[in-house]
């Protein structure tokens, strides 16, 4: 109870009232998480620091999106400036999505963990774990400066991605006429990029979106075993692995470029591991070394990186078109116009800055509602998923449904962009393997305790 006294008008005025105190607990976000059911417990922070292009993380999305296994755990997804967070309701679920991701490019990761509640009396503890995956910032096709200081027998060249899958496939971009195209290519792990320094020892020199179109006017195998012209006597070609043919061969390609081709006589002449892929009358894809205009890191690595042996070369041919003149692209990268509208009224700074606000927000939620949907993930208005989102048909089949659907939006869209597909092809590939040596391991572990018993 509560008494209230006042004197007005020289009167005493006495009152007792009764009072009811309401105590509303709150308790900090991550207790309210604690306390829910379904909640993650580890977020895998999925990233690739490049600005150009985002090929890699386009080819990891579409990885994602047709596999419905690995997805169906994830609770909730993110947008970040180079690449997305997924959250995981346990530790082991987030261990098992970084070992796929690990399998589809090469990466480093490091785990933290961070402490959200700890009950002493029942010797409990609440962990939050977080596992960054920093993916090496190298897309197939790009052209690499490989410093004198990195260890093989590429080091201090001029250097192609050729595959990127658990680990990058580098390829010599000029190699000697009499060289051995086996030799001329190596193996580069995660691990040997990220301890070497980064960009010190392996600097991007050019990427795809500096790719351009040429016509191949002539092509004459290297070697002394045979060195006939093929476009008139018709050699065998590479046609997959059934054919016999090795992929690759080094072969001395006059090309000339699309642009100017009819225009000018200019033509250029290079050593490429094309050779069983090129005939007279192709489109081939390469850099343009000779008009690039190069960035002063770039100029410098040239005079310092460089073995005083090598020579630049003029043109780098890179992979051939299919279909010879088809339309090709060269880069995934989606960009978005702001159309801006004009008014009467001049709009205070204020409100400039709440509407400038106000787009930035709505760009980054379709940014990331477009990402989870590529990836094959169901999001809300609040972008959060929840193991309920996936009803029980999706379930019950493994994801197969929503896996069917996924696929055939996406094999609309790899019809269309060929190069996109071919990098896939690789990743799948690359998975398929180790599935192949996981199974073989496992049968043979089967045998052995059988031959025991």
């Amino acid at each position: 109870m509560l008494t209230l006294k006042a004197d007005v008008s020289d009167v005493s005025i006495q009152q007792r009232i009764k009072v009811e105190f309401k105590i509303h607990w709150k308790q900090c976000q991550d207790c309210i998480k604690e306390s829910r059911q379904r909640t993650w417990q580890a977020i895998v922070q999925l990233r690739q620091k490049r600005d150009d292009v985002r090929k890699g993380l386009l080819v990891m999305e579409i990885a994602i999106a047709r596999n419905a296994l690995i997805r169906k755990d994830i609770l909730s997804v993110q947008t970040k400036k180079n690449g997305f967070d997924f959250y995981f309701p346990s530790v082991d679920k987030a261990r098992h999505f970084t070992q796929y991701l690990q399998k589809c490019s090469p990466m480093k990761t490091k785990t933290t963990t961070s402490l959200v509640s700890e009950d002493k009396t029942n010797n409990t503890a609440n962990i939050k774990t977080t596992i960054v995956c920093d993916m090496v910032p190298l897309c197939r096709d790009d052209l690499v400066i490989v410093a004198k200081s990195a260890k093989g027998s590429l080091s201090g060249r001029l250097c192609l991605v050729l595959k990127v899958a658990s680990t990058l496939t580098l390829i010599d971009s000029s190699p000697a006429r009499d060289a051995d195209i086996s030799t001329r290519c190596t193996d580069l792990h995660a691990d040997t990029y990220f301890k070497s320094g980064e960009e010190k020892t392996y600097r991007l020199f050019l990427s795809s979106k500096s790719l351009v179109r040429f016509i191949v006017l002539d092509v004459e195998l290297c070697g002394n075993e045979d060195r006939r012209y093929r476009g008139v006597d018709g050699n065998e070609m590479y046609k997959g692995t059934s054919s016999g043919v090795s992929k690759y061969a080094l072969a001395d390609v006059e090309v000339a470029r699309e642009a100017d081709f009819g225009t000018n006589d200019e033509t250029f002449r290079c050593v490429s591991h094309l050779g069983h892929l090129l005939n007279v009358g192709d489109v081939v894809l390469g850099y343009d070394i000779q008009s690039t205009v190069l960035t002063s890191e770039v100029e410098w690595s040239m005079d310092n990186e460089f073995n005083s042996s090598f020579v630049l070369p003029d043109i780098v041919l890179v992979r051939k078109v299919k279909g010879g003149g088809g339309n090709a692209e060269l880069s995934s990268e989606d960009t978005t116009n702001a159309v801006k509208g004009k008014t009467g009224k001049a709009k205070s700074s204020a409100s400039r800055k709440r509407e400038r606000r106000m787009k930035k927000e709505e760009k980054k939620q379709k940014k990331l509602e477009a990402a989870a949907s590529r990836m094959g993930l169901d999001t809300d208005q609040d972008v959060h998923l929840n193991i309920d989102d996936f009803d029980e048909e999706r379930i019950d089949d493994g994801g197969e449904l929503f896996a069917q659907t996924v696929k055939t939006k996406y094999d609309s869209q790899l019809e269309e962009d060929d190069l996109l597909a071919e990098d896939l092809g690789i990743v799948e590939d690359e998975l398929a393997q180790q599935m192949e040596k996981l199974k073989t391991t496992e049968s043979d572990a089967v045998a052995y305790t059988v031959g025991e018993n």
